[in-house]
């Protein structure tokens, strides 16, 4: 079933009438007729089956059949910190990270960020960021498309230490594995996992220790060197795996 997301949300009684976008989306792209349904979400956790009234490039309606709230959204509350890296690899990040249920993400311009990324994002980037993660929700089935902050400076993005389990991924640690962090945790400190993925050529020995004192574990994944954005991919990855979030079907 095709999904959309519709953040001003739907009236369960009456007809819906489904924004022109979608509409145009509708008719020219699926070629979607009358009678056929569409999924829809608001970011409040439920989803909507729609059946199609009316379909044109200009306008469409429908009314509701069915609700659910789908079991898709991970328990752990994961807030993804990546450091800018090149625009197209940045942006595999936020749809792979959607796709496997990062709540948040918050780029991150440390030492190392190099070129257009060093100075920030234009208004432009951030709204294609937005668009990346929203299609990428509406396509994986969630129900909550999760926010792309404004780039951060370390100083900014931890001048108060993140709640939970805080990791940072680092080639210079060397006996601290991923798993351990994990299967060792403090009481209620994985509702929430914080994680920190350094850009093209990682993060500096100064950036690990002001992390460090502010909470993070540095962690080893492995003796093999991952680009960042692999090791961002990888890390969600595990940590959902731990967590027992990948692998059981949910309803």
């Amino acid at each position: 079933m095709h999904r959309f997301y519709l953040p001003d949300g739907i009236s369960a009684e009456g007809p819906i009438q489904l924004p022109r976008e979608v509409a145009r989306q509708l008719s020219r792209v699926l070629r979607m007729r009358p009678g056929e349904e569409i999924g829809v979400f608001d970011g409040s956790g439920s989803q909507w089956t729609v059946k199609l009234d009316d379909v044109s490039s200009r306008s469409a309606e429908g009314h509701v059949v069915d609700v659910i709230r789908p079991g898709t959204e991970p328990r752990v509350d994961i807030t993804l910190y990546q450091s800018l890296i090149d625009a197209t690899q940045f942006e595999l990040v936020l749809q792979k990270g959607v796709e496997l249920g990062v709540k948040r993400f918050v780029p991150l311009l440390t030492e190392r960020v190099s070129g257009a990324g060093s100075t920030g994002a234009s208004e432009s980037r951030r709204a294609r960021w937005a668009k990346i993660v929203q299609e990428a929700a509406e396509q994986s089935g969630r129900v909550f498309v999760p926010e792309v902050a404004a780039p951060l400076a370390l100083d900014g993005a931890f001048n108060k230490p993140p709640t939970g389990l805080f990791i940072v991924p680092w080639e210079g640690e060397t006996s601290r594995t991923l798993r351990e962090v994990l299967q060792v945790p403090e009481p209620g400190s994985t509702d929430a996992i914080s994680i920190v993925i350094g850009p093209k050529g990682g993060l500096t020995g100064a950036e690990i220790e002001y992390l460090e004192e502010r909470g993070a574990l540095p962690v080893t994944l492995g003796s093999r060197i991952l680009r960042a954005e692999t090791a961002a991919i990888a890390t969600v990855s595990a940590v959902l795996y731990e967590m027992g979030e990948l692998g059981v079907a949910t309803s």
